[in-house]
């Protein structure tokens, strides 16, 4: 059920990503993260515009995966931009171990990448 609800914004990040790369001459990393971090944000915009209405809500899982796949920047500005996600706990520990584990990869793909 996850992957359903991130598979569309995953896969537009996916052509953004791509026309960065290929159109602009963009790093690689740097397309997908501001196109996955895009995707984030809108991401949880719908779903905090949805949150009263009774209609079926995105899976906290699914708004995590998107930040796992790169997305932490604009998850992060969802979350405070939108007010969305903000009082849960477990929800907010999750997503900062994932901004960690990011982090790190990021140092290590500029130590031996760039």
């Amino acid at each position: 059920m996850t992957a359903r609800f991130a598979a569309i914004p995953l896969f537009l990040s996916f052509l953004l990503a791509l026309l960065l790369w290929q159109g602009l001459g963009l790093d690689p990393l740097l397309a997908w993260i501001i196109a996955v971090s895009l995707a984030a944000f809108l991401t949880y915009g719908y779903d905090k515009s949805i949150a009263r209405s009774g209609r079926m809500r995105i899976p906290e899982r699914a708004l995590l995966l998107l930040a796992a796949a790169g997305g932490t920047i604009g998850a992060y500005l969802g979350m405070r931009f939108f007010h969305h996600k903000t009082l849960k706990g477990s929800f907010r520990r999750r997503f900062w171990l994932i901004a960690a584990g990011q982090v790190a990869l990021v140092g290590l793909y500029i130590l031996w990448v760039v």
